[in-house]
């Protein structure tokens, strides 16, 4: 990268004036530079005379810091082999302004066409091993709206931190123990016994029906569930299956109920939307090993867990608060996951809300007995504003000894970095997560998604295709298509509320964003096919015919494309996405604005054939740049598309 090149120049400035004696040897922080406010203080602005004008002081022996003279000094020892720098110019109090030369830029340039489709890539993270854990919806039922924004950020985020050269690993932590599930295995029970007799499959003759509780989950694909577990046993078989009482098969109903959801809803559903997963972790694998019993015994050398007795806070709102943030985490419901209250009768999930209504010590499952003592994690010591106690007075583990436990096995699996996706009603879970890891030694960064409003036109929106009272992610994807859903889904900050507009996600126009992008590119391809087939030209570099490139805003494009490195490695850095988004609609806005503005006086294919060449490399490279970022965020490129409004320079509808 640039930047790093011309970070290098500066920082052998410096080790020249340690060398003479105008600064102390020893580490020093890197050197740092930032884009000017203002096109005219060049190209870079560097603040390393400010940083480091005590330290230039103590060397030299002056009664007060001067960082202009050290400015100057690093000025005077600034080489430049490569002829990369026009102008270095000191201003203000010190700040070193450099200007690049055209010439460095057209060169650089060079790297895209390198790198292909890795340029963006970067070894920022070193290696460093990685899970992103998102979804975990649920496998009691389709997937909705709401998981799927998380779905995006998430799979986004893990694209961002693998462009970015960390050692990612996607997971999704399938929920698969407690009521939810066995509420599931009750429906489908029941279901059965109805097909059976509506539909007269074969062996079920004379099963008494078994009545649908109205806790039990009440959509509609319960009965695809129940007929293929019914069909999946013998003939002979289904009778005795129909009449075993559900207590006794519970545990097999269980299983088949949460296996055929998964494979047949959500990871269809994930596979429309090009989402994949490297791990599916069963929750209940956690229970079946005793994992909870292992991690206690193992923090407990850690010295993180002791016996006490809690007291009851004194904030009592503050604790009916993280009480409710405790149980929406436990019920792991829709309605915990995000966006839609769904109609389902999901008795986890009311069973939550009731315990969040009711006063409650420490927002961990129970009220705070009076002067037991309990097995807690020393949370405070690492941020949390209160202990949390591993188990129950019953005995039972608690909700958070769980996830303890899970986040536990991920450390043992070498994941020292975790990255979670939540919904942002889990918001009041994420310090005392963030303390527990921390205080096992490894580090968690939660992400917060907000709702998602679905509009048409403006105008709340309802699909005519509903399950329950809810929208469900298929249904927006035949809606809307995939491509659009996830560019919308980015099109803000995770923790910002988001307006979907369905109407708007499928016009063929400018004002639709995706579609703005996408068009771009296939704008640059048009441009690309028509220089093929008129002139026999395709793009390449050529050092001479790159100096032709001397428009303002040839060169600023440059610099654009070649901050797209940059640009990936800070956003994995920071966890945002949208900031993918916004660079590739700033850039096309850049192109277009380019392209338009000398559209009848400095045509990218003219007679002249040094600026033909470089222009129409630079329109390749603009390409390139818009399909490397579209692929980053799971969004396809196309070579061609149809714009439902031509363009006003007399353009063919079509690019």
């Amino acid at each position: 990268m640039m930047k790093l090149r011309i970070a290098a120049l500066v920082d052998s400035a410096l080790d020249a004036c340690v060398a003479a004696g105008l600064l102390p040897a020893g580490e020093r922080p890197r050197v740092q530079l930032d884009a000017p406010k203002q096109a005219a203080h060049g190209d870079f602005a560097c603040n390393s005379a400010l940083v480091l004008q005590k330290q230039h002081a103590a060397a030299t022996g002056a009664q007060k810091p001067n960082p202009r003279a050290l400015a100057q000094a690093i000025v005077e020892r600034l080489k430049d082999p490569e002829g990369l720098l026009s102008k270095v110019e000191i201003a203000g109090p010190g700040f070193l302004n450099l200007t690049l030369t055209p010439a460095a830029w057209h060169n650089e340039l060079k790297s895209i066409e390198a790198e292909g489709a890795k340029f963006g890539r970067s070894n920022a993270g070193g290696g460093k091993k990685t899970m992103v854990e998102f979804v975990s919806a649920n496998p009691t039922g389709p997937m909705h709206v709401g998981h799927g924004r998380g779905a995006v950020i998430g799979d986004t985020v893990a694209s961002l931190l693998d462009w970015a050269g960390y050692a990612v690993t996607r997971e999704f932590y399938v929920n698969d123990a407690g009521g939810q599930v066995f509420r599931l295995g009750h429906a489908v029970l029941a279901r059965a016994t109805e097909i059976a007799q509506s539909e007269g499959i074969e062996g079920c003759a004379g099963a008494p029906l078994v009545p649908l509780d109205p806790e039990d989950y009440q959509g509609e694909y319960v009965k695809d569930v129940s007929r293929a577990w019914l069909l999946s046993m013998p003939a002979n078989a289904r009778l005795a299956a129909l009449t075993t009482p559900f207590e006794q098969q519970k545990e097999p109903l269980r299983k088949f109920s949460t296996d055929w959801v998964i494979t047949n809803l959500i990871k269809e559903d994930l596979k429309l939307f090009n989402i994949r997963f490297d791990v599916w972790f069963s929750e209940k694998t956690l229970h079946d090993k005793d994992a909870i019993t292992a991690a206690v015994e193992e923090l407990k050398k850690k010295g993180v867990l002791a016996h006490e007795v809690l007291e009851k806070p004194a904030d009592q709102k503050k604790a009916d608060k993280t009480a409710k943030a405790t149980a929406a985490h436990e019920a792991k419901s829709a309605d915990a996951k995000g966006e839609a209250k769904v109609a389902e009768a999901k008795p986890d999930a009311k069973a939550a809300e009731a315990k969040a209504a009711e006063p409650t010590g420490h927002g961990d499952d129970e009220p705070v007995p009076e002067g037991k003592p309990l097995l807690v994690m020393k949370t405070t010591r690492f941020g949390d504003d209160r202990d949390r106690p591993i188990y129950k007075t019953s005995g039972e583990p608690t909700y958070f000894a769980a996830d303890v436990a899970y986040h536990w096995d991920k450390l043992s699996r070498g994941y020292s970095r975790m990255v979670n996706v939540w919904g942002a009603d889990h918001g009041g879970y994420v310090s005392r997560m963030k303390a527990a890891v921390k205080s096992m030694g490894g580090e968690l960064e939660v992400i917060l998604f907000q709702l998602v409003n679905l509009l048409k036109d403006g105008q709340p929106f309802k699909m005519s295709k509903r399950a329950a009272n809810f929208v469900t992610l298929r249904e927006l994807l035949e809606e809307a298509g995939a491509d659009a859903t996830r560019f919308f889904f980015l099109l803000r900050r995770g923790d910002m509320a988001l307006d979907f507009d369905v109407a708007l996600a499928k016009k063929n126009s400018s004002d639709n964003p995706v579609f703005y992008v996408q068009y771009g590119h296939a704008r640059c391809c048009a441009i690309l096919r028509k220089a093929q087939e008129e002139k026999g030209l395709t793009p390449k570099w050529d050092a001479a015919a790159m100096q032709a490139l001397t428009l303002p805003e040839e060169l600023e494009i440059a610099r654009r494309l070649l901050a797209f490195p940059e640009l990936v490695a800070s956003a994995a850095e920071a966890l945002e996405p949208h900031r993918v988004v916004f660079y590739l609609q700033e850039t096309i806005a850049q192109f277009h604005g380019y392209y338009t503005k000398y559209k009848k006086t400095e045509r990218v294919i003219t007679d002249d054939a040094a600026k033909t060449q470089a222009r129409l490399y630079l329109v390749w490279a603009v390409a390139q740049v818009l399909k490397n970022g579209l692929a980053l965020l799971g969004v396809s490129a196309p070579e061609r598309m149809q714009s439902d409004a031509p363009e006003a320079e007399g353009e063919t509808a079509e690019a």
